[in-house]
């Protein structure tokens, strides 16, 4: 009786491992596909780092934008509270949207990019010209790299004024302009050149086709103000209630 005894606790001590072995192997096996689920590919990663880093800059873009309207405010409230009226305390930002409309001449250092149509030394051949959309794009790349203020043929210019083609040459704000072309651009020095530098460029396909670029470094440029824009002769702002 006792021996039985004894077979029936060792067969059920085997049992309770067999079965406790299967469980423990069932469940590293119910990880496996979670763990492999979880891991991502590496380039999910590259996206997921660079969408990061979008949303953080972004962040930081905001939380600049609201520095500098608590900044604003301060100075508001400090203006009324010494007295002055309102419309003095937004003198300055008055002035400050002045010169980034053109409406003020400006000056400091920059570069003169000068297109003049035609190749050298090429007796009987047509002069290659220089279309509305170059010189907008060339008037781009400055604008993209940088540049705060800029004139055409002496003519100030926003990053807004339009360059259209017709059959009499090139209008430039309703103005027609003639070649040679002269973009003046005031802005950091080094990286307007650097961008019209690249090898692949805009400039150097202004020159494959035939087109003579010059770009001169300029310590000090002097760009006048541009007309008040006249854009709005029908609409009005709503009346004060």
């Amino acid at each position: 009786m006792a021996r039985l005894r004894v077979s029936r606790w060792n067969a059920t001590v085997a049992l309770f491992l067999v079965a406790a072995g299967f469980l423990f192997a069932a469940q590293l096996r119910s990880r496996e596909p979670l763990r492999q689920a979880t891991d991502l590919p590496s380039w999910r990663r590259q996206e997921l780092a660079v969408l990061v880093r979008q949303q953080e800059e972004a962040r930081k873009a905001l939380e600049t934008e609201v520095q500098s309207l608590i900044r604003r405010k301060s100075e508001y409230q400090a203006g009324l509270v010494e007295g002055r009226s309102l419309s003095q305390a937004m003198s300055g930002e008055l002035a400050q949207y002045r010169l980034v409309l053109g409406l003020v001449p400006v000056h400091g250092p920059g570069v003169t990019v000068t297109v003049t149509e035609g190749a050298p030394g090429q007796t009987g051949v047509l002069p290659t010209i220089l279309e509305a959309h170059d010189l907008s794009g060339l008037a781009n790349e400055l604008w993209s790299a940088g540049a705060e203020a800029m004139a055409v043929n002496g003519i100030r210019v926003l990053a807004s004024t339009g360059m259209r083609q017709t059959d009499s040459g090139i209008l430039l704000g309703g103005v027609r302009i003639d070649p040679p072309y002269r973009i003046e651009a005031i802005g950091d020095t080094a990286a307007l050149q650097a961008t019209l530098a690249i090898r692949g460029g805009f400039v150097e396909g202004l020159r494959a086709v035939g087109l003579r670029v010059a770009v001169q470094r300029a310590d000090r440029l002097r760009l006048s103000a541009r007309a008040a824009p006249d854009y709005y002769r029908h609409a009005r702002p709503p009346a004060a209630p």
